[in-house]
Order: C-alpha cells, then structure tokens, then sequence
C-alpha cells in the first residue's frame, strides 16, 4: 500500500463515511493529532467508491509519516 493518503476533515471524513457501493464502504482513519482523517489515495480509481469521488478529488493527498499515526492503525484504511 501507498504511504499516500487522502487529508480530511473530521466534516470530511464524516461525509464520506459508510457504504458506497454493495459491498463497499469508505472509513476515514483518524491520525495521532485528533483533527486529521484520512484515507488511502487508491480510493479515487477504485470504481466500487466512485459516488464519493467528487468530494475526495477535492481533498490533499500528501505522505503520511509512521509517526503520524500514534495509536491507529494505517492497516485499517484499507
């Protein structure tokens, strides 16, 4: 997996949150800072969440450092 992810609000990561598709779903991780969500930038080539594409093209996509991540776990922004 990509050390890319998706910036988002805790806005953002609410309105993206849940299913997409049948037998898909998005969930924003929260990193260490408590402000920052995020999730994995293959979300937006990944047909089954096309519904939500417009609002995750809209969003930073940066590296995210181990660090950043304090007591969450990177594995479940899968």
């Amino acid at each position: 997996m990509s050390d890319i992810y998706l910036q988002l609000s805790a806005d953002q990561a609410e309105e993206v949150r849940g299913p997409t598709a049948p037998g898909a779903a998005l969930a924003p991780v929260p990193l260490a800072d408590g402000v920052t969500w995020v999730l994995p930038v293959c979300v937006l080539d990944d047909p089954a969440h096309a519904v939500r594409r417009p609002q995750l093209a809209a969003c930073a996509a940066r590296i995210v450092l181990q660090q950043e991540w304090g007591g969450a776990d990177s594995t479940l922004a899968d």
